[in-house]
């Protein structure tokens, strides 16, 4: 993390603009409080909530932050974004960069929220390219350093720095962690999925979303049991593997493959609100 954070402000000289890219589900937990102290103090800042077709109509109330789909490539939540930037661009002093007639910006935030899928959806639309000027990817991780600059738009000439997404290293609350795990943003190696399935059945079980019982046609309804369910789950699947044992091979319930679907009903916007963050909204105004 000091390294990258490193090459980031190595970099602000040159930049007018920072946006900052955050996953809509957890939109108050995992940001980086680095970011402020480091990056946003020294230049302006857009905050974009990505992924908002994962959560319901009700939570998207909230005025002065977009809300993009970039895998959709959304168009009128693009065009809003570029006017919101060119407003920001025009309107603050540019003092040692007068000279220069382009303009700079830099997405940041926190690993797989959609940092370089904002970048390749603004090069396309704006420009009419096909392919992607930076890589993407559906994990963690594929941005490992800050990337040449990529241009967006012609007039005025405005180039992006995509760069590497970087977690909080010193989050103390275990539930933010299940947070940011079960949504993806964080390698699997560093958390078990079992803590995130046993986090997600807790969480629906609390706010009375019961539509995974109807997604998995659960015959005795909720369940607040994660092994149990699991294994419901392989029997209505019928999810067996085999395992060998020195006397033979014996079939048994797949119960990897049903914690792979459960997290996957989760991540592939099947149940009815995948927003996790409404208890710290309730707190917050009571």
């Amino acid at each position: 993390m000091h390294i990258q954070f490193k090459r980031m402000e190595a970099k602000l000289r040159s930049v007018d603009l920072i946006v900052e890219v955050h996953d809509a589900r957890v939109a108050l937990t995992g940001r980086n409080p680095e970011f402020y102290s480091r990056i946003y103090a020294i230049r302006p800042h857009i905050l974009v909530l990505n992924k908002m077709d994962l959560i319901a109509e009700k939570h998207r109330g909230i005025q002065h932050i977009l809300w993009t789909d970039c895998k959709r490539r959304a168009k009128i939540a693009l065009r809003d974004l570029q006017k919101v930037m060119l407003n920001c661009l025009r309107q603050d002093n540019r003092f040692n960069r007068t000279v220069r007639p382009e303009y700079q910006v830099m997405v940041i935030g926190i690993p797989n929220v959609g940092k370089s899928s904002l970048v390749n959806s603004m090069r396309n639309s704006n420009l009419g390219l096909k392919a992607s000027a930076v890589a993407e990817g559906a994990r963690p991780g594929v941005t490992t350093r800050v990337q040449t600059r990529v241009r967006i738009l012609d007039n005025p000439p405005i180039y992006v720095l995509d760069t590497p997404g970087i977690l909080y290293p010193n989050t103390r609350n275990a539930e933010d962690i299940l947070k940011i795990a079960l949504c993806d943003l964080m390698l699997e190696s560093k958390t078990r999925p079992n803590y995130a399935a046993d986090y997600l059945l807790y969480w629906l079980n609390k706010n009375r979303d019961f539509s995974y019982v109807d997604y998995f046609q659960l015959p005795n309804g909720p369940c607040d049991d994660l092994p149990i369910l699991l294994k419901e789950i392989c029997k209505i699947k019928s999810l067996r593997t085999e395992v060998a044992y020195p006397t033979g091979k014996l079939e048994r319930w797949d119960l990897d493959k049903a914690l792979s679907l459960f997290l996957q009903m989760y991540r592939h916007n099947k149940l009815t609100d995948h927003f996790l963050d409404e208890d710290i909204l309730f707190r917050e105004k009571f």
